[in-house]
């Protein structure tokens, strides 16, 4: 008699908790990488230094979902970066600002999010580039947002469904300038086609920073000396992106090839930096599967500027990859940049010799070559 009214008093106070019948979940999740790196010109010499964000970013977030029945969830994401050296707060120091997002997804008519996100042509065109073996593989200063430098603030995103290996992303995101709708807005649009090996994308992307101090709802780009206003200055002004990628993987082969140009507009005279510079960008990579464990990746990213300075770079990587686990990686990364031509002072006044820079990994070199060697391991939980 006592068990039976144990029971029944444990069901009447289950019933009277809030969302006990929900299935919903709440997921935990990040990427530690950490390496030792070698440079043999960062802007005055050579160095060796602790870095991380090598192979991939250093965050940790929280995703969840609630079914609501029916084909319908609530989706959310907050998601974190920080510097595994010191501790700090990337991404402009912001808490969750990496992503920071809340929508509903739906089975048969798609995800429609709200807040900080990943532009579309992240999302869909990315994943099938080079970069996914690390930012030496990536454009110079990712003129072209390939490494991902930008994130969109006050996004509205839709993702459809997948319509037989077919998908496509949009995004608007409101500048909230009273009196000036189009104000700091940005907007991007991208599509992928999979089907078995070969997967093809294409995207969009246009950024414009016109506010005061050159804010708007995309990040800046400043990562080193390949972008004009890479120093203190921020641009104001407008950037629009086209990218294109193929991926196709047969047997232990993954072959990948993109193309992009990147117009990068001022809408104010910062000197030499006073009409559109733009980025033409173009990449191949091999990578083998050795074994189940071991990776071996090879890639060649050709970036041509033009506009008020002109400047070629040619940037060459190999990556080997060993998987102890799901979890944990070991790697070892190589990259060389070389440069010719002019490019922009860090305030956009002058125009000087185009300086060599891997990535978007570190400041460039003060001469036209950049070497980086690293050493790491990643570990994602």
């Amino acid at each position: 008699m006592k068990k039976t009214a144990s029971l029944a008093l444990t069901v009447v106070l289950l019933s009277t908790v809030p969302g006990v019948h929900a299935q919903s979940s709440v997921t935990l999740y990040g990427t530690i990488d950490e390496a030792v790196a070698y440079y043999n010109n960062t802007g005055h010499g050579s160095v060796f230094q602790m870095q991380g964000g090598n192979l991939d970013s250093n965050k940790w977030g929280l995703k969840g979902t609630e079914d609501l029945g029916g084909g319908l969830k609530t989706v959310f994401n907050l998601e974190n970066g920080f510097d595994i050296n010191t501790g700090a707060l990337q991404n402009g120091g912001s808490e969750f600002g990496r992503q920071a997002y809340v929508g509903l997804a739906s089975d048969s008519l798609g995800t429609l999010t709200l807040g900080r996100q990943y532009d579309p042509t992240v999302d869909l065109v990315q994943g099938i580039t080079a970069d996914g073996y690390g930012p030496a593989f990536t454009t110079p200063g990712d003129a072209d947002n390939n490494d991902n430098s930008i994130r969109v603030s006050n996004a509205i995103k839709y993702a459809s469904p997948t319509y037989a290996g077919f998908q496509y992303e949009l995004l608007y995101a409101l500048g909230g300038v009273a009196g000036s709708t189009t104000s700091g807005q940005t907007y991007s649009a991208a599509a992928l086609y999979a089907n078995g090996g070969l997967s093809l994308a294409a995207g969009y992307l246009f950024a414009k920073n016109d506010e005061a101090g050159g804010a708007g709802t995309a990040d800046q780009i400043q990562n080193n000396s390949v972008t004009p206003l890479f120093g203190s200055v921020a641009m104001v002004g407008s950037r629009q992106i086209a990218q294109a990628a193929a991926q196709y993987a047969v047997g232990l082969f993954t072959a990948n090839l993109r193309y992009s140009n990147a117009q990068y507009k001022p809408y104010v005279n910062y000197g030499a930096f006073n009409r559109t510079e733009t980025y033409n960008v173009g990449a191949a990579s091999l990578a083998y599967q050795v074994t189940p464990a071991a990776l071996l990746a090879v890639g060649y990213t050709y970036t041509k500027s033009s506009g008020a300075a002109s400047a070629t770079y040619n940037s060459v990587a190999a990556s080997s990859q060993y998987s102890l686990s799901k979890r944990t990686t070991l790697y070892a990364t190589a990259g060389y940049t070389h440069a010719s031509g002019t490019t922009f002072s860090s305030d956009g006044t002058t125009i000087v010799p185009a300086q060599g820079a891997v990535g978007d990994l570190t400041s460039s070199s003060s001469t036209p070559t950049q070497v980086v060697l690293t050493i790491g391991m990643v570990h994602k939980f």
